[in-house]
């Protein structure tokens, strides 16, 4: 669901003209995004056998530090071709329906407790 509220804010954000409205919409995403890397990391600790924890986390690494980059050049691309907010609210709304489809996918997720791992 945070990755839902951040995809949500962004799309957001692209149709707001008040600056005040951005400001808010921008955190919310960023709050929201440091929510969902809050349970990445604890799903990681708390379901990886020691003996694998290491090599999954720098997967997780490469993934985040890589993600930014590919979606840098996949805007970058996107806005030579077609109007920047559209480039910009098309990559916020794939993300937020991605999730919502994973989300309706996954039904375990929405049940997940940490207490319960391990």
């Amino acid at each position: 669901m945070c990755r839902l509220c951040h995809g949500g804010s962004l799309t957001q954000f692209d149709l707001t003209r008040t600056l005040w409205a951005a400001i808010a919409l921008l955190a919310l995403a960023g709050a929201a995004d440091l929510v969902s890397a809050v349970y990445r990391q604890t799903i990681l600790q708390s379901y990886v056998p020691d003996h694998l924890r290491g090599r999954l986390q720098r997967v997780h690494t490469v993934v985040v530090a890589g993600g930014p980059r590919l979606r840098d050049l996949r805007a970058g691309t996107m806005a030579a071709v077609v109007p920047f907010p559209l480039a910009w609210s098309a990559s916020a709304f794939t993300c937020a329906a991605l999730v919502l489809a994973a989300a309706l996918a996954v039904r375990p997720f929405w049940r997940y407790r940490a207490e319960t791992a391990g």
